[in-house]
């Protein structure tokens, strides 16, 4: 066990008031990351905000493990048919996620929620538990001061992506935009993700517990997962957002490279360079082999800026949810209103990062082909 491993868990059984047994299946991914905290290059500022989401993420870990011991009836509890939104980076699930949000019958995955599980919170109280407010009075006051503002950004009490449950498992993609580390890039392209799904669904039986409703889940990386998604999740129903896949790649190298700058004081332009257009061509590849001959619904990007009440209309009937004048007006009130749809003030470009499309690999360009994306 390194240094970094025995800070992490000094810090979880301060926080949490719990001890890990040490055959808890984060470890594997906790021991890689560590060692990614322990480059040169990482700032200490940046080390020890990591260090302490890490722990976060475990002190829930450990509190959703704890309920189920004292609620064992909760693991017969049924997930059924959740909606899952997954594609690539960029390309428009947070915001087809928020108009779906809109309709009372969806139960979305909060992003205070995601990562405060224990005590589930009531569906009266999921917007004004005080954990809720907490956060997002925290955020009020941190988001004006982010100069350039965040290309991505999800409020307290919005949907958020499920990466922040798989997390919790320390098998979670979203390390590598902020870390430079081959060992735990290579691991998480084909690590066993099995343990980390079967904690998704029960921190989903604990939340629905007090608050039920009709799962909408997101994340892009489901995509890269889809085969571990799919065997905790057979009966998913699949929404795929489709944007051209060369902004989605130049986006999402400058969103690695917004994060990069809190950890590593600058961006590595040869590890995001390397490392994330070839790990987005395989979401592709292995969405397609893995979705070959389900219902999926498509979700053009397009749609989602022209039109995004009617994209988000049909999304809600192809799903088979009532759609009424109170989902068309909420999502009509979020479009005008919110600030993730302002327009970026910063231009992006794959020639950022020293590349063009003709190096991209040729999946990008038979992906776009086949989805009408030019």
């Amino acid at each position: 066990m390194t240094a970094t491993v025995e800070e992490i868990l000094a810090i979880v059984e301060d926080r949490s008031g719990r001890t890990p047994s040490g055959d808890e299946s984060f470890f594997e991914g906790l021991e890689l990351l560590s060692v990614a905290l322990d480059q040169p290059s990482v700032r200490p500022g940046g080390r020890s905000i990591i260090i302490s989401e890490i722990a976060n993420q475990l002190v829930n870990r450990l509190r959703v493990d704890a309920h189920h011991a004292a609620n064992p009836h909760l693991a017969s509890s049924p997930v059924t048919a959740p909606i899952v939104i997954l594609g690539l980076p960029r390309s428009g699930t947070t915001a087809l996620s928020y108009l779906l949000d809109c309709s009372p019958d969806v139960r979305s995955l909060l992003n205070w929620e995601a990562v405060m599980s224990v005590p589930p919170p009531t569906s009266a109280a999921l917007r004004t538990d005080q954990r809720c407010l907490e956060m997002l009075e925290f955020q009020q006051a941190v988001f004006p001061k982010i100069d350039p503002p965040p290309p991505h950004w999800e409020w307290a009490d919005g949907p958020t992506e499920c990466t922040f449950v798989l997390a919790q498992d320390v098998r979670s993609v979203m390390w590598d935009a902020r870390l430079p580390l081959p060992a735990h890039r290579d691991w998480i392209e084909s690590c066993d993700m099995t343990s980390a799904y079967r904690h998704h669904r029960r921190t989903l039986q604990i939340l629905q517990s007090e608050a039920p409703g009709q799962w909408v889940l997101k994340m892009p990386a489901h995509a890269f997962f889809i085969d571990a998604l799919l065997a905790e999740y057979p009966d998913a129903r699949i929404i795929w957002t489709h944007r051209d896949p060369v902004r989605c790649v130049a986006s999402f190298l400058d969103l690695a490279g917004f994060s990069q700058r809190l950890s590593l004081g600058e961006p590595n332009r040869n590890w995001n360079a390397e490392t994330f257009p070839p790990r987005l061509a395989e979401y592709i590849r292995r969405a397609d082999r893995a979705l070959a001959g389900r219902d999926v619904l498509h979700v053009h990007y397009r749609d989602l800026v022209g039109d995004p009440v009617n994209t988000g209309i049909a999304a809600l009937q192809w799903a088979g949810l009532p759609v009424d004048d109170s989902a068309i007006e909420s999502m009509r009130s979020w479009v005008n209103a919110d600030p993730l749809r302002r327009p970026r003030t910063r231009p992006y470009a794959l020639a950022d990062w020293g590349l063009e499309p003709t190096d991209l690999d040729p999946v990008f360009a038979d992906y776009a082909a086949t989805h009408d994306l030019n």
